[in-house]
């Protein structure tokens, strides 16, 4: 069994009871960091799962800038946890797919890499 202290604090209009569980600060901020930690992993995956959507951008219009990609997953989006993307998290997307050989990039421009 877990032991809860209670604390009742009264004033002249109000009163207040606090149950401590005995779970410590340290634990709580350990808890929200693994939670932060996986909902950006979930949020990358998802951001990731967009790559064709973004080559086919690329292919239709043979290049393309970050704010326009940021402005359609952006909208495309908006509901899922992956929204409310900077335009420096989809820029760090765009040059991972620069990396991966996947697109090219120069003055601004996003491309498709050519071998």
């Amino acid at each position: 069994k877990q032991w809860y202290q209670r604390r009742v604090r009264a004033s002249k209009d109000m009163f207040e009871v606090r149950e401590d569980t005995g779970i410590t600060r340290s634990r709580v901020m350990e808890e929200m960091d693994s939670a932060m930690v996986k909902i950006e992993q979930i949020r990358q995956e998802e951001l990731e799962s967009y790559t064709n959507f973004v080559m086919g951008l690329i292919n239709q219009s043979g290049q393309i800038t970050v704010e326009r990609v940021h402005k359609l997953l952006s909208m495309l989006l908006e509901d899922s946890v992956a929204g409310m993307l900077t335009e420096e998290e989809v820029k760090a997307f765009l040059d991972k797919k620069v990396k991966q050989k996947l697109l090219s990039f120069s003055s601004g421009i996003y491309k498709k890499y050519k071998t």
